[in-house]
């Protein structure tokens, strides 16, 4: 069995995901609809449902403490986003686009008029001042961060919910479909940033969530379609397979540490296994939002369990070391070399970004995948161990999003 032991900055001691997790409760009593973590460090927004609920707000201590920072009319906050310049714009129901400049201490609205008077539901942002909204009956794009606006002539009608970027080509945009009020459930495509979409590719199923993978690009999508199945394209949403069965209609998907996290009706639900089989987090009031923020899991609900709650997926009981920020990317020789059978492999990355670590044997093979998350500036070491391998050369590569290197280590048994 291969072990992993992380540190940087920190210590962490692992969890094992079969132990019950215990959850922090915040915004207590609050209906919260959409989460959203900021460019800024340790900053988190939450928008809240209708009536009371209709606000924002913000928390600049990972969730523990939050302070209204919007108050709306009494429909929902659907969906955060943040573009390259770190402007926030919020998809607010019947009032239109809210957009800060400033970190939610003000908002521009942009009125529902400028979306053909078409109800705001999902928001998303590219590159070099694209902005896409998602309505009750139509899709929106701006190329100028929102001063002007057009609608997709060939999704009009179609209730548009979640908007993903293509993480490798900014001109591919990916829409989920609905059916509450609208036409054609399933998944569309764009190739010219939104003006136009081709058929649907993922038919008879409620696009109510799509992720992207970070690493490798693979898209997934969730559905409150019976039998809530949870598909997978491996080429850019042209075509989908089926991994498996959610266990229930699910809202909400989140990417974290490995493993997939799923909320909607019944609760929050884990796979370490690529969605191919699901087990209940220990959290079982129905949720719509999840988010993976390092190092917690963060889901929201309403009625009687509202709030924000969120708990660690799999670090627990964080110490601060030092505050050393490497000034470029690293990944350092293993030690010790030749090993057997355990061996640390060190790297450093000076700014936010998604790290994988995989070891292949000498014909090419994986053999181990150490690591895939997203992680912060800093020192990091990650233990191997090779007990179970054959003696021989192996190769340890790093990806991150501008950077990667690998470098050959010797297991001598």
């Amino acid at each position: 069995m291969k072990k992993v032991i992380f540190t940087f900055l920190y210590v962490f001691t692992l969890i094992n995901i079969s132990n019950a997790q215990m959850w922090n409760q915040r915004l207590n009593g609050r209906s919260v609809w959409s989460l959203a973590k900021a460019p800024q460090p340790n900053v988190i927004y939450a928008g809240g449902l209708t009536g009371a609920n209709s606000r924002i707000w913000r928390s600049s201590d990972l969730g523990f403490s939050w302070d209204t920072i919007y108050t709306g009319t009494g429909q929902t906050m659907w969906d955060i986003a943040f573009d390259q310049n770190a402007n926030m714009y919020v998809a607010n129901f019947s009032n239109g686009l809210l957009k800060s400049t400033n970190n939610g201490t003000s908002f521009e609205v942009i009125p529902v008029s400028q979306f053909n008077n078409k109800n705001p539901q999902g928001v998303e942002c590219g590159n070099a001042g694209y902005v896409y909204v998602s309505t009750a009956q139509g899709f929106f794009m701006s190329s100028n961060g929102g001063a002007n606006w057009s609608e997709s002539a060939t999704l009009v009608g179609n209730n548009c919910l979640p908007i993903v970027v293509d993480k490798d080509s900014s001109n591919i945009v990916y829409v989920g479909v609905t059916s509450a009020g609208g036409l054609g459930i399933g998944f569309y495509r764009s190739t010219d940033f939104g003006v136009t979409f081709g058929a649907n590719l993922n038919p008879g199923k409620n696009g109510y969530g799509i992720i992207q993978l970070p690493i490798n690009g693979d898209l997934y999508m969730i559905t409150t379609t019976s039998p809530y199945n949870f598909d997978r394209s491996t080429n850019k949403g042209l075509s989908w397979s089926t991994v498996s069965n959610a266990p229930n209609a699910m809202r909400g998907i989140a990417w974290g540490v490995d493993g997939f996290f799923i909320g909607g009706n019944g609760g929050v639900f884990v796979s370490t296994s690529l969605g191919m089989s699901w087990s209940n987090f220990n959290f079982t009031s129905s949720a719509t939002p999840v988010m993976y923020s390092f190092p917690y899991i963060y889901t929201g609900t309403s009625g009687s369990s509202g709030g924000v709650w969120f708990t660690s997926w799999p670090l627990i009981n964080i110490q601060p070391i030092n505050n050393i920020i490497p000034e470029k990317y690293e990944l350092k020789q293993n030690y010790p070399n030749p090993f057997n059978p355990e061996t640390k492999i060190e790297f450093s990355i000076p700014g936010k970004t998604n790290v994988r670590i995989i070891v292949y044997d000498s014909k090419g093979s994986e053999v181990a995948k150490l690591l895939q998350q997203e992680l912060g500036a800093g020192i990091y070491s990650v233990n191997f161990e090779g007990k179970g391998l054959n003696s021989g050369i192996y190769f340890y590569r790093i990806e991150t999003d501008k950077y990667s290197e690998v470098k050959k280590m010797v297991l001598l048994k």
